[in-house]
């Protein structure tokens, strides 16, 4: 798995299409894939994860789960910087993106952040082989 991850309007999207140009893909807007036999791009986790009504438990491991054993690559809006919403469902969001960010993160071989659509390599698995 290949995690992208920063704000928004960063142009994580627009990365990720580029390095993707003429390869097949699925792509996963704001909800869990299917199982398929091509690249998979899911984003919009954070819409997903705000609709769903499921614990925050059950949540992340439908996450893991939907993603595992699959060619994926993950792009993740970080909402954890900046003013923290007054509102508290807002705040609980936010902390529960977080919780599942860390998994995800974890999980990940390579981790990239874009930040004004330029990349920075946060983890590598494959480096030093």
């Amino acid at each position: 798995m290949h995690v992208y991850i920063g704000g928004a309007a960063n142009g994580k999207r627009d990365y990720v299409r580029s390095m993707l140009a003429g390869r097949e893909v699925s792509w996963y807007e704001g909800k869990l894939p299917e199982r398929v036999d091509s690249t998979v791009v899911v984003a919009g986790l954070e819409d997903w994860m705000a609709r769903t009504e499921l614990s925050e438990a059950e949540a992340i491991r439908q996450v893991l789960e939907s993603l595992k054993g699959q060619d994926v690559i993950v792009i993740l809006t970080d909402i954890g910087r900046g003013i923290v919403p007054m509102d508290p469902a807002l705040r609980e969001l936010r902390d529960r993106c977080g919780r599942l960010y860390q998994r995800l993160l974890a999980e990940a071989d390579e981790v990239t952040r874009i930040w004004y659509g330029l990349a920075q390599t946060l983890k590598n698995r494959g480096e030093g082989k």
